[in-house]
């Protein structure tokens, strides 16, 4: 990488002249955030940065109180005169912020340079290790270097065991506007001044570019063919939580918070063991480690200070690079800076990750037994297509106090008008036959399996089993099919425009959020926090990760026929807790429901225009607490997944 960006410079700098010197004055302040990444750097407001006419990330001697020290140099955009330092370098030249300084910036000659530039750009490092021994099995670092080092660690993995491991750099400088996530394809956007981030993490083609050659770069690693999932991925990332002390000191958690995909919550807790077991032998105060996945992890505690679990990698598991139709298996590990800033403990926490790999392959992996299990007992509701027809009037919209994440709240009251809505979640065999129906009306096209619209090629409705071999959808000798015995399922890698499609060949719509949440959680008095007509779940009542029903032993898609629980929603509706995630028609907005509080809106729908829609009520591979009525997520209306459906609404006359 150091030749890479060097070469990316000569053509830039050569003309520089040792004997360039800038004297500049200001207040010193706080660097910009998230620019840890950048390294030894110095910020300087716009116009004293354009008096240097160099290129950012240029390595330059810096002067202050007579000492000096080589850093890059990069423009803050800051419109007053204005220094930024990070703070390790303020005992070094006796300043500290706020302070009025002077410095004097000289310009060093390509030869000279003790530090290589370091261009704002993004880049993909692979590192493909030993196929014959990790073939299938591979890590990521996502934000390799704005995560303080995980590249590194990966790196280092990859060299020293063999584990196929792959870093992304400059995905996220947030005061530039710049914060693509390789996770999954969103972004925030610059704000109108053209700095900072708005809150909002949004789809776009550009951060989709981003994610997509992270995403090609693990693949090509391991040397998978198409449709082969990874046997194990984790993502591996560095967290800035904080807690604050009795003494009011606020220091970083020590703690690892982890998420698993395909694992039982007993495989969880034996990797937590091997853990505890084992980590002192890499150090000398280790963290705790603690799983989203655990019931009992979800609140932990650190010197007596109860803490909630944070990091559930939600959007990773659900639409990103640890998806289950591209890992059986993954991991999503935060881990605090001891683990990866100092050079000296980066070699040992290679060594853990390499033997927790070696631990869960050869411990866990070897037990595994997959049944084929033949399910029996789940007999075809008669009513599959009907409706439950609802009222509506004032209701009560979004979370209460204290229950979910930030963008599910503030709770406020709505009203709707009368609606009626599918008891069931569309089945295969009933998206199935509108897909015949679409292809005697030739409005669609097949193409490599993937069915687009005819007008409009880049309006994906649907994946066959061609396009992903877990579809249970096929299309062959110009007919479309369902797999044999998957025709009550609900239907999944089906877009929000083929749901939408869907809904309008029946004179129908998809729902609204509010609709939706309504449908799933309301009496008409009281709101209930999952669609089982409780404010608690249970496996015997809704389909979620590790729920124990008989499917997960039979089939990939872990999904259970629609209505195969007796467990309802306060109006009839089955499966609103987990089963598939269900498209609604809104844009996803974070904060709808703050915008929302104080006034009594009626058939509120969201944002009025968008980059995502809002998807609601969990899945069969998203563990219990997530099904809940209130959660949301937004993503891309372009993107089929192998754990989203939907149902309809019909408004019904007034």
């Amino acid at each position: 990488m150091q030749n890479k960006l060097l070469s990316l410079f000569v053509i830039t700098i050569f003309f520089i002249s040792c004997t360039d010197e800038y004297n500049f004055e200001g207040k010193l302040v706080y660097p910009p955030v998230a620019t840890m990444q950048l390294g030894p750097s110095i910020f300087l407001s716009e116009a004293d940065f354009q008096k240097l006419n160099i290129e950012e990330g240029t390595p330059v001697n810096v002067e202050i109180n007579n000492k000096s020290i080589d850093l890059r140099v990069y423009n803050s955009f800051d419109k007053k005169t204005t220094i930024g330092l990070h703070k390790k370098y303020l005992s070094l030249f006796g300043i500290k912020y706020n302070d009025n300084i002077q410095l004097k910036i000289t310009k060093i000659s390509l030869n000279n340079m003790e530090l290589i530039p370091k261009p704002i750009e993004f880049s993909v490092e692979s590192y493909p290790g030993n196929l014959d021994e990790w073939k299938g099995y591979a890590f990521g670092a996502p934000h390799g270097d704005c995560d303080n080092e995980t590249g590194t660690v990966v790196r280092i993995l990859s060299e020293q065991y063999g584990i196929p491991s792959t870093a992304a750099y400059g995905c996220r400088l947030s005061y530039r506007g710049i914060w693509y996530d390789c996770n999954r394809p969103l972004m925030k956007e610059p704000k109108e001044s053209g700095l900072g981030v708005i809150p909002e993490r949004k789809w776009n083609k550009k951060a989709e570019e981003k994610y997509q050659t992270f995403q090609d770069s693990i693949w090509s690693n391991s040397e998978l063919k198409y449709g082969e999932r990874f046997k194990l991925f984790t993502s591996f990332h560095g967290h800035d939580l904080t807690v604050k002390l009795p003494n009011g000191k606020k220091i970083q958690r020590p703690v690892i918070e982890g998420v698993g995909v395909g694992f039982s919550k007993d495989e969880l807790r034996r990797i937590k063991k091997f853990y505890y077991n084992n980590r002192s032998k890499y150090y000398e105060n280790a963290p705790d480690l603690y799983f989203g996945n655990l019931p009992e992890d979800l609140v932990y505690e650190y010197e007596g200070i109860k803490l909630n679990f944070f990091y559930s990698g939600l959007g990773t598991r659900t639409y990103g690079t640890m998806r289950n139709d591209i890992t059986e298996y993954a991991l999503h590990l935060e881990t605090p800076n001891s683990m990866r800033v100092n050079p000296e403990v980066q070699p040992k926490t290679a060594q853990l990750l390499s033997d927790i790999y070696l631990f869960v392959r050869d411990s866990i992996f070897a037990q595994k037994y997959k049944s084929n299990l033949v399910v029996n007992n789940y007999k075809v509701p008669t009513n599959i297509g009907e409706k439950t027809n609802l009222k509506g009037g004032e209701f009560l919209f979004g979370a209460p106090t204290g229950f979910g994440w930030g963008s599910e709240g503030p709770q406020h009251k709505v009203i709707l008008s009368p609606f009626a809505i599918d008891i069931y979640e569309v089945t295969n065999e009933q998206y199935c036959n509108f897909l015949n129906a679409a292809l005697e009306e030739n409005i669609i096209n097949i193409i490599d399996g993937e069915v687009v619209l005819k007008e409009d090629n880049n309006k994906l409705l649907f994946k066959t089993t061609k396009a992903v071999p877990f579809s249970e959808i096929e299309f062959a000798n110009n007919q479309f099919k369902v797999v044999d015995g998957r025709e009550y399922f609900p239907v999944v890698f089906v877009t929000y425009t083929g749901a939408n499609k869907y809904a309008l060949s029946r004179g129908e719509r998809l729902p609204t959020e509010a609709e939706w949440e309504y449908s799933a959680s309301w009496n008409g008095k009281k709101k209930y926090l999952y669609g089982n007509y409780s404010n608690k779940f249970d496996e015997s009542e809704a389909n979620y990760e590790d729920s124990n029903d008989p499917f997960e032993m039979v089939t990939f898609i872990k999904t259970t026929p629609v209505g195969y629980y007796k467990a309802q929603s306060p109006n009839g509706c089955k499966d609103m807790s987990g089963n598939v995630w269900e498209w609604t028609s809104d844009y996803y907005l974070s904060n709808i429901h703050s915008n929302l509080k104080g006034e009594v809106v009626k058939n509120p729908i969201g944002a009025e225009t968008g980059t995502m829609k809002v998807i609601k009520g969990g899945a069969w591979n998203t563990e219990g607490i997530v099904t809940s009525t209130t959660k949301r997520l937004g993503i891309n209306p372009n993107t089929a997944l192998i754990n989203l459906g939907f149902r309809c609404v019909k408004v019904n006359k007034q």
